[in-house]
């Protein structure tokens, strides 16, 4: 595979700025204590899939129980012309997935629809709606994992030419073996294309690896670059921030995230277009 790598060194400073970023524990988004909202987060992209919907009640700022799922809801997704309807896990209460042969389309909006909730357990039923764009993404052509001896740690660039017409950003999502690394939002990377607009984005590492055993010589890592809308993009920014420690000192009073869920609803329905790269480690690749 062609690295782009041998061109052009990779400045240290873009390594230090992402573990930084990266260490970082997320605690929960302040809510009143006696006030219920609906929270909802799931995605549809375009990988053939069983897609997953999650639906909630948000417990109170100082209560440790964990959240409630929400049994019994009617949920779909349409993009105007077909609909996809949702079924409820049988293991896991408000956890709701599409039939396995869906996809999303590039190009389309999509509207995720939850009927009769009953959020607050009194019998009034509660509707929700949500609405996101599906946009396309630039094929990634390179993927280079480096071990950095000094670290004991692992770094992965993936290399891809931003488009030079239009703003774009980006999510990266990352697998070891077929296991996903990038499963909470705290864990998701996401860039915009201010620092490389128009030109290829290999010298932004997308994943780290802080320990030596991470990888292993004859591991597979799978690199998915996902075309994202700015809103969600925003989204993603303003809930990890939200989850970072804060000095009161120099930091407002934390607000949440945006929300494109209605009727006061709260978390995020997204779609994206993935596309993927792939390399198996045959050696210590050393920075």
């Amino acid at each position: 595979m062609k690295s782009l790598l041998s061109k052009q060194k990779i400045s240290i400073l873009s390594i230090s700025v992402f573990i930084i970023a990266s260490c970082t524990e997320r605690y929960d988004i302040e809510l009143d204590s006696t006030y219920v909202r609906c929270v909802v987060y799931g995605e549809l992209t375009t990988d053939t899939t069983a897609h997953k919907i999650a639906i909630s009640r948000s417990g109170g700022y100082f209560s440790n129980a964990t959240p409630q799922g929400i049994s019994g809801a009617n949920v779909s997704i349409t993009d105007g012309e077909n609909v996809f309807a949702l079924t409820e896990s049988q293991t896991e209460a408000g956890v709701y997935f599409t039939l396995p042969n869906v996809y999303g389309e590039i190009g389309k909006a999509y509207t995720l629809s939850i009927q009769n909730v009953d959020l607050l357990g009194d019998g009034v039923m509660q509707s929700y709606t949500a609405t996101s764009y599906l946009p396309d993404v630039v094929q990634p052509d390179s993927i280079n994992v480096f071990y950095i001896p000094d670290w004991r740690s692992w770094a992965l660039f993936t290399g891809a030419v931003d488009p030079v017409d239009s703003k774009n950003y980006y999510m990266f999502h990352t697998w070891v073996n077929s296991t996903l690394e990038t499963d909470s939002i705290s864990n998701l990377r996401i860039f915009d294309d201010i620092l490389f607009n128009g030109s290829n984005m290999y010298e932004i590492p997308n994943y780290f690896w802080m320990n030596q055993a991470a990888l292993s010589p004859g591991d597979t890592v799978v690199s998915g670059i996902c075309g994202i809308t700015e809103d969600y993009f925003k989204f993603v920014t303003e809930t990890q921030t939200t989850a970072r420690p804060s000095n009161p000192l120099f930091s407002g009073a934390p607000a949440n995230p945006r929300t494109n869920i209605s009727n006061n609803g709260i978390g995020y329905f997204t779609t994206y277009s993935i596309k993927r790269v792939s390399a198996v480690i045959a050696s210590f690749p050393t920075f």
